[in-house]
């Protein structure tokens, strides 16, 4: 009985004891077949099953005789009811699945009342095995199964244990959860790079995560995607709050030059730093509008003192002084803002002689 639970944990529906013992006993398979009438199976189908029963056998006596009759006592005893253990064992050694079980069934022997069953789920592993499987092998194919089964200790260090096979209990529920955390931790990487505030530090923090996940034997094209968005992500927050500095800075100067400085000195770095293409348009923005506001200050200026002038001498004074500052920043204002001073200036002459 102990032997069919497992075999319809493992997915196999339909052979039965009683075939396996046949196939031990070196009756034909066609023979085991045709007595079994089936009318859904095929020979072949019914085949394959048995083969995959006797390897899950042959797995089972890989362990020592105590574990192996523990394991049948609490198959057969409805003491532990087991879910998602068919998705994960369909990625595992034949070995290694008879070892999970094994850790599953010791784990829930934790629980002191054991007047109810205890329910030992394998669904989060399930979960990640298809990319994981290479790895979570490594971890079970490191564990002695004389270890599993003669150290006593070996269960509490699962409960505790933060990366490979790792275990967790839910009282309440009377729940046992066999899971695997994997060595690479990635959030822990994400988390590092999220605390990074300057680009070149972020640049060779990634690049060396990069590096040791490609260094890794196992699957980790995921953890690599996860990481670059991560990356992407912060590079973006960090390049940001360079554009908002940028801002306040041009915001604060007086001077064209200055404000030109600043941000030449971004652009020329851009591609550099990692600036996108949205980012690059908005740094011209700012530059403009950070122009635009000065050339509005300049002219308010400009348009007091010329209002308050009344004597041409003070005026051809005032404009000979305009006329420098015109020239040196000729670069950033462009001959419209010129034409539109000396424009002012030729009213402002009408408005004296007028008077």
């Amino acid at each position: 009985y102990a032997m069919e639970r497992l075999f319809r944990l493992k997915g196999i529906r339909y052979t039965e004891f009683a075939d396996l013992a046949n196939l031990l006993a070196k009756v034909p398979l066609k023979y085991i077949y045709s007595k079994k009438k089936y009318s859904g199976v095929g020979y072949g189908s019914f085949e394959r099953e048995l083969f995959e029963a006797l390897r899950v056998y042959n797995g089972l006596h890989l362990l020592p005789e105590a574990a192996r009759h523990f394991v049948f006592d609490h198959l057969v005893a409805d003491e532990v009811r087991i879910l998602g253990f068919e998705a994960v064992s369909s990625y595992l050694s034949y070995e290694n699945l008879i070892k999970l079980l094994l850790i599953g069934m010791q784990a829930s022997q934790k629980f002191k009342d054991r007047g109810e069953p205890v329910y030992l789920s394998f669904l989060e592993m399930g979960k990640k095995i298809e990319r994981r499987y290479e790895s979570i092998n490594d971890v079970l194919n490191s564990i002695p199964v004389e270890k599993l089964w003669e150290n006593p200790y070996q269960m509490t260090s699962l409960l505790k244990a933060k990366t490979g096979v790792v275990l967790s209990k839910q009282d309440f529920h009377r729940v046992v959860t066999v899971d695997f955390a994997d060595r690479v931790n990635v959030p822990q990487k994400i988390s590092r790079m999220n605390a990074i505030h300057d680009v070149e530090q972020l640049k060779n923090y990634f690049h060396y995560s990069l590096r040791s996940l490609r260094a890794n034997p196992f699957y980790t094209d995921d953890y690599e995607l996860e990481l670059e968005k991560a990356f992407d992500r912060r590079l973006a927050d960090i390049t940001d709050q360079m554009l908002d500095q940028a801002k306040r800075q041009m915001e604060l100067r007086k001077d064209f030059g200055e404000i030109h400085k600043i941000y030449h000195d971004l652009m020329e770095r851009s591609l550099d730093i990692g600036f996108t293409e949205d980012q690059r348009h908005r740094l011209s923005d700012l530059y403009e509008l950070c122009k635009d506001n000065l050339k509005r200050e300049k002219l308010a200026e400009m348009g007091e003192f010329l209002d308050a002038l009344d004597d041409v001498h003070e005026l051809g004074d005032y404009w000979d002084s305009i006329k420098w500052y015109l020239l040196n920043n000729r670069p950033y204002l462009g001959k419209e803002f010129e034409n539109l001073i000396a424009k002012k200036f030729d009213e402002t002459m009408t408005r004296i002689l007028n008077m």
